[in-house]
């Protein structure tokens, strides 16, 4: 378990010094190339939400992952990665709401969005997560 620990602090560790790093590089704000930094303050999509409801309901999610991730991990199931994954792209995003009033995007797709490592790491957890679900169902 202990290398599950430092795979996942070094991958929230990796998306901190990302965010903190393009914030200091002023030159990539808004240029339109693959990496293009935005604040996003809406959610997913750029959706807007008030702060008054996001707030509660990222800390309400927050809570229910980490007690579903507690009763898992004590249980040393396969759904610890993908929602250890969930769980630090959630944080990792909420500290930025925190810091910087809104979360740093930088990865730029053509046509698509704006999103950054945290939003990876979430995606692919509910992927993972989507996956097992499936071949369960098998």
């Amino acid at each position: 378990m202990i290398k599950y620990f430092f795979s996942i602090l070094f991958l929230f560790l990796v998306d901190r010094f990302t965010k903190v790093y393009l914030l200091k590089q002023p030159s990539l704000d808004n240029q339109g190339g693959f990496i293009d930094l935005h604040l996003n303050s809406n959610i997913a999509f750029s959706w807007p939400t008030p702060d008054f409801i996001l707030y509660p309901v990222i800390i309400i999610i927050l809570v229910a992952l980490i007690s579903v991730w507690l009763k898992n991990f004590k249980e040393n199931t396969v759904v610890i990665w993908p929602l250890g994954l969930i769980i630090i792209g959630a944080i990792s995003n909420l500290l930025d709401r925190l810091s910087y009033g809104a979360v740093v995007d930088f990865i730029n797709v053509p046509f698509f969005t704006v999103f950054n490592l945290s939003d990876i790491y979430i995606f692919l957890g509910v992927v993972w997560i989507l996956v097992k679900l499936i071949k369960l169902k098998q």
